[in-house]
């Protein structure tokens, strides 16, 4: 038996980061109440940006006409067209946020966020009921 292959066990593989700390110790499942992750329905999300992207336009049209001349219409058309793009912004920053804390791979806390996403998902509790 002088040329027999010993069978060895493979390697057992072993996730670990870069900086050498193990994944699986560090893996955090941010979950909401019923258990599932937060997710925005793709057409919802393309129709905001198709917003935001038409609220954008408004500004630049407002910052044109404002040039043109002050009128009580031209900085109509300027506030609207701020106050829907920060907004429409603000939402989707909020979505993600939640998204990546359902994940758990948030980064940052947001307070502003969390208290929001609380008083949602108690609205969403009493409508269960």
């Amino acid at each position: 038996m002088a040329g027999a292959k010993k069978k060895t066990k493979p390697a057992k593989k072993q996730s670990q980061s870069k900086q050498g700390k193990d994944l699986n110790e560090m893996t955090v499942a941010i979950q909401s109440l019923d258990g599932k992750r937060f997710k925005v329905k793709l057409p919802i999300r393309i129709a905001v940006i198709v917003l935001s992207v038409i609220a954008l336009s408004w500004f630049f049209e407002g910052c044109r006409q404002i040039k043109a001349g002050i009128t009580l219409a031209h900085v109509a058309v300027l506030f609207g067209g701020t106050v829907s793009t920060l907004f429409l912004l603000w939402l989707q920053a909020f979505w993600i946020y939640v998204e990546e804390k359902s994940k758990g791979t948030l980064k940052r806390k947001v307070v502003h966020f969390d208290k929001l996403e609380e008083y949602w998902l108690e609205g969403k509790k009493e409508q269960r009921k």
